[in-house]
């Protein structure tokens, strides 16, 4: 170990750290992130008190005693009102059921919840700032499907927007106590192991429909991309972006050593059907991922991290190896694919940056074809942030931008109210995972499958739960 610690790679790591952290410590954006600010100014503003008044009057709604003591009597009106249950439920079931069924699920969620408003509790509902972008960036949503270019296919699509981001609230309502974020987070995990476990299925003896997302010349020695139920290799690396950070999180923060053990089981079985989505995206995100959660949690692991990457290419496949370094390989026809529809997604914006398309595909495709480069067709953008800007303008972009920003913070901010704490270390995980997602986003639209869209608002969700029950 003294070794280690006296040669110049160690001491040029420590000092690069060091001078990373000083910088981080002193600059604006160390600042804002570091540092609860105050809101005034923010509750101060027409927006926020346009936004706010709707809600505080829902929020006066008072129900009868009499309908008060019928909740308290009544088992089926108490057991109905446990509304986090079901969201566990739609946490577990997510991955696994239909869109449609999704919707029905967030649905019952909501209508327990309001079951449990009228009859067991009716706290005050309170916005901050988060909330207040979240509800901003519906809005905006719903103006671009009324002028959308194909407006009932944006009606439909918005229909289950609306329902799925609003979900956000309920999670972080929901999980009010540490027991119920672990268990929560416990359940994303489960359910992220049984996709893993078919997943793994499929690598082996399932059928080569994976193949179909290959450049067949330049990988001609990889036969499948699994996919599970997900239906495609690269939606699946988004999910597993977001469970594999939880499961880390619970190594870390859990005090048995058993637990420990079924979680870095639980880590394993998802890392190794990760490797076989043969996502390029998903493994830098993941890689992302790992070097913040290695930062905030533990900063004598970065030696290790690093020693890590360097010893990869000795230990992979020679397939697996070749698959990464071909990033940026406009040879490969998937990397071509997607340059030519960004760069005709962008020439597109030229003209429609300032107010957007509508959401979907149908109104993309009225308008990109136009502005296309090789006649190259396509669905989406391959990138969220491109996408948001075609479907929604510039408001749109930068207020999830914004949203994204802020939501981080406060993510953030719950990892130094309990750095030590299981739920500190959760606060890590999510923050970890989510900048992972967000890089993903850059290379693909992450946000077409709805399920995984669900499930990345409620990543969020459970991060905000854990800030504010570390704040508590």
């Amino acid at each position: 170990m003294n070794l280690i610690k006296n040669s110049l790679i160690y001491k040029f790591i420590v000092s690069l750290c060091l001078w990373c952290k000083n910088k981080w410590d002193n600059s604006t954006i160390g600042y804002y992130f570091t540092r609860d600010l105050d809101d005034n100014k923010f509750k101060n503003s027409i927006i926020f008190k346009i936004i706010n008044k709707p809600v505080i009057w829902l929020s006066n709604l008072k129900t009868s005693e009499k309908i008060r003591k019928l909740g308290e009597t009544s088992l089926l009106i108490k057991y109905i009102s446990k509304y986090h249950l079901f969201v566990y439920a739609t946490i577990f079931l997510a991955p696994f059921v239909p869109t449609f069924a999704c919707l029905a699920l967030v649905g019952i969620t909501f209508f327990s919840y309001f079951i449990h408003r009228i009859f067991i509790n009716a706290e005050p509902i309170k916005l901050d700032g988060f909330g207040i972008l979240v509800i901003l960036l519906l809005v905006i949503f719903g103006i671009c499907t009324i002028t959308s270019l194909a407006v009932m296919s944006s009606i439909k699509i918005y229909m289950v927007y609306l329902p799925f981001i609003a979900f956000v609230f309920l999670v972080i309502k929901a999980l009010d106590t540490k027991e119920k974020a672990i268990t929560a987070i416990t359940v994303f995990i489960a359910a992220g192991v049984f996709v893993s476990l078919y997943g793994i299925y499929q690598q082996f003896f399932g059928n080569n429909l994976g193949h179909a997302w290959l450049d067949d010349e330049m990988f001609e020695q990889i036969t499948v991309r699994v996919y599970s139920t997900l239906e495609n290799p690269n939606v699946l690396g988004e999910y597993l972006l977001l469970a594999l950070p939880l499961s880390a999180g619970m190594i870390w923060g859990c005090k048995k050593f058993l637990n420990k053990v079924i979680f870095a089981g639980a880590f394993g079985i998802m890392a190794l059907c990760m490797i076989f989505t043969q996502s390029r995206g998903c493994w830098l995100g993941l890689i992302l991922a790992a070097a913040v959660f290695i930062v905030l949690v533990d900063k004598r692991f970065i030696i290790a991290g690093v020693l890590v990457l360097f010893a990869l290419p000795f230990v992979l496949p020679e397939s697996i190896i070749t698959r990464f370094t071909s990033i940026g390989d406009l040879s490969d026809s998937s990397s071509s694919y997607r340059l030519y529809i960004w760069l005709g997604t962008i020439n597109m914006l030229k003209d429609f940056a300032l107010y957007g398309i509508g959401l979907g595909s149908d109104a993309y495709n009225q308008i990109y074809p136009f502005y296309s480069y090789s006649g190259i067709i396509a669905p989406h953008a391959h990138n969220l942030y491109l996408q948001i800007m075609c479907e929604t303008g510039v408001a749109g972009l930068v207020t999830f931008v914004v949203l994204m920003i802020v939501a981080l913070k406060k993510i953030y901010l719950g990892f130094i109210s309990d750095r030590k704490g299981i739920v500190g270390i959760c606060c890590a995980s999510v923050l970890a995972g989510l900048l992972g997602f967000l890089l993903q986003g850059m290379f693909d639209y992450v946000w077409y499958n709805y399920r995984v869209m669900l499930l990345f608002w409620i990543f969020i969700g459970i991060g905000l739960g854990c800030r504010r029950i570390s704040n508590d």
